[in-house]
């Protein structure tokens, strides 16, 4: 808010952002799922009571993941909306103003 009143956005900005973030959540997807496979071939051919633990816990950590992954999506996808959404609504709020034709008082 500038001192007049006035919001700021640089939605330009916002997007450039958002799509930053947009990068960073499928790097961090991509090694979500790099150490899923690599821990479901590891305990394929892993035998015993560690094998057995090994895969408890990794059933803990993928549904651990899972929930993650779900987190970035929903970050990624409100950031994205938000800034694109903003533009539109301020172009429309923009072009309310005098449709009608002068302010009569």
């Amino acid at each position: 808010m500038n001192l007049d009143g006035a919001v700021d956005v640089d939605v330009e900005s916002g997007l450039a952002t958002a799509q930053s973030v947009s990068q960073i959540v499928d790097d961090m997807q991509a090694v979500i799922r790099q150490i899923a496979t690599a821990a479901s071939t590891g305990v394929s051919s892993w035998n015993g009571r560690a094998s057995n633990a090994f895969d408890n816990t990794h059933t803990d950590w993928n549904s651990s993941a899972t929930a993650l992954n779900a987190a970035l999506d929903d970050i990624r996808n409100q950031l994205t909306a938000g800034f694109s959404g903003y533009d539109d609504q301020d172009s429309q709020a923009a072009g309310g103003f005098g449709a009608e034709g002068p302010l009569r008082l």
